[in-house]
């Protein structure tokens, strides 16, 4: 049986660090350490995908962090059948997929791993990865934890991701407005020191930057700050 409050626990531990700018893969890898503690199962694992495809994988403990590394290594294991169909895989018994997986099924069973359950990270109609949970008896109670889990999981890391690309993007925006702030001041600068227009006093920017290899925002920098003259 889980633990109802420690699972609460992890997922709010995990939502404050993933909404600053801590190691994703940090962040994921003590996910992974809490809900060996959460289900009081042999490990977990947990694979981010693309297009059907594992981009990442973390584990714990050292043994499942390597056969979810397999998995991304081979495309070949519970997380992508589940990511893949998009659907709760439960596996009671590891070795009747051998044939399928063998580099996968043997590293579990050196590690004494000999069932698992595989719970798709959804987002819409979007699978973003899944989740690794190495156990051998599962209720429907447990099941129903897990899946529940994965959501919170995924939203959370949906909101990080749009989170940094909204930061991304406000840090684009920043520099692009002071791009165009020491431009403008150099064109200013060149047409109070040349007696031109600001026209005319651009274009010798551009033309010294293509002659030098540079940017734009590199000329008119050392022109307002270096005292560059062209």
């Amino acid at each position: 049986m889980y633990d109802h409050s420690l699972l609460l626990r992890t997922v709010s531990d995990l939502g404050g660090r993933l909404l600053t700018n801590v190691d994703l893969d940090v962040a994921l890898t003590d996910l992974t350490a809490g809900l060996v503690e959460v289900f009081d199962v042999a490990g977990a694992g947990v694979v981010l995908a693309e297009a059907d495809a594992l981009t990442s994988t973390v584990g714990f403990p050292a043994g499942v962090a390597a056969l979810e590394q397999i998995q991304h290594d081979q495309q070949a294991g519970p997380c992508v059948e589940a990511l893949r169909a998009g659907e709760v895989l439960t596996i009671h018994d590891l070795d009747q997929y051998a044939d399928r997986w063998p580099a996968y099924c043997e590293a579990a069973r050196r590690d004494g791993l000999d069932s698992a359950v595989a719970v798709p990270l959804r987002f819409g109609e979007h699978v973003v990865g899944a989740v690794d949970l190495y156990a051998g008896e599962w209720t429907a109670e447990d099941l129903e934890a897990a899946v529940a889990l994965a959501g919170m999981v995924t939203i959370l890391l949906v909101g990080a991701a749009r989170l940094r690309h909204q930061e991304q993007l406000a840090e684009q925006l920043q520099g692009a407005l002071e791009s165009r702030t020491v431009i403008e001041q150099a064109k200013g600068v060149i047409a109070a020191r040349s007696d031109v227009t600001v026209s005319e006093a651009f274009e010798r920017i551009r033309r010294h930057a293509r002659t030098h290899h540079v940017t734009v925002r590199a000329v008119s920098d050392a022109i307002v700050n270096l005292g560059l003259r062209i």
